[in-house]
């Protein structure tokens, strides 16, 4: 039992977990938008996201991390280092004209991260714009580059499909500041922070409305893709308010992160019934 539970502890903690949920964020795009060939960016995404999120996380240990730093640490800087030079070899497949696109998200993940403003601080640590800055990141790699990926066009469906992602990992995201209330400092002023843990829980809840009735307003829209919309609306609004500052280890780090996966598995179902 304890071989298992290390397993599984050691697929969060390097960031696997997340990566899927943003390879999946990637591939529902490219179904929602009928784009067949994307295989090649989902891999680049998977991996990245190991080696971006381990950056992130280990590169200045957190009080977060700190506990559970134990003799995976090895096992995690193997597969990082595996990933970055997987990362590296898809990098290279890339058209220039890609990389450019994809460039201001990779240096706001350093900026994220690295101590490069007065003071020594990062972006993380600027009050009251870290969940802004994950937002416009997952957005940027999930549904624009893609696009421009597959050479798709940015007409009014894609911009809303961008709005809808942004509130989408914006709410996702609020689950782990509420987690996260005894852990952050004071000088971060986010969400739960400055407003509650309550008023959070509805802030998420209108946008969760605002995310869902945006669909009605894309001119290519099917049956399927409308029903996935209003179930991961409800999925997402029940782990918000399910969501404690007490809560069980694998809450956020597993459940929470699972709803992209959840999205995607949906969206696949839905269309294999309905097409």
């Amino acid at each position: 039992m304890k071989t298992i539970q290390s397993i599984f502890n050691f697929y969060l903690n390097s960031s696997i977990h997340v990566a899927l949920a943003v390879a999946s964020l990637v591939k529902l795009t490219f179904l929602k938008f009928e784009i067949l060939e994307g295989d090649m960016y989902v891999y680049f995404s998977f991996v990245g996201t190991i080696v971006a999120y381990n950056f992130v996380k280990y590169a200045t240990i957190s009080k977060l991390y700190h506990k559970r730093l134990t003799k995976s640490m090895t096992g995690i800087k193997i597969l990082t280092s595996i990933c970055l030079v997987i990362f590296v070899y898809f990098t290279f497949q890339l058209s220039l004209d890609i990389l450019m696109y994809l460039f201001p998200f990779v240096l706001l993940t350093i900026l994220y991260t690295v101590p490069v403003f007065p003071n020594k601080k990062n972006l993380r640590s600027v009050a009251g714009i870290k969940i802004f800055i994950i937002g416009t990141t997952w957005t940027g790699i999930t549904v624009l580059v893609p696009m421009l990926y597959a050479e798709g066009s940015l007409g009014l469906d894609m911009v809303i499909e961008i709005i809808q992602r942004f509130l989408f990992i914006v709410v996702i995201m609020l689950p782990f500041e509420i987690r996260d209330l005894q852990y952050d400092s004071r000088e971060l002023e986010t969400i739960p922070q400055k407003i509650g843990i309550t008023r959070t829980k509805v802030f998420g809840s209108i946008l969760l409305v605002i995310f869902l009735l945006l669909t009605a307003f894309k001119d290519d829209l099917s049956f399927a893709e409308i029903l996935t919309t209003v179930l991961i609306t409800i999925v997402s609004l029940l782990f918000l308010w399910g969501t404690d500052k007490k809560q069980s280890e694998y809450f956020c780090s597993f459940w929470v992160e699972s709803i992209p996966i959840m999205w995607l598995f949906t969206l696949v179902l839905m269309q294999s019934l309905f097409g």
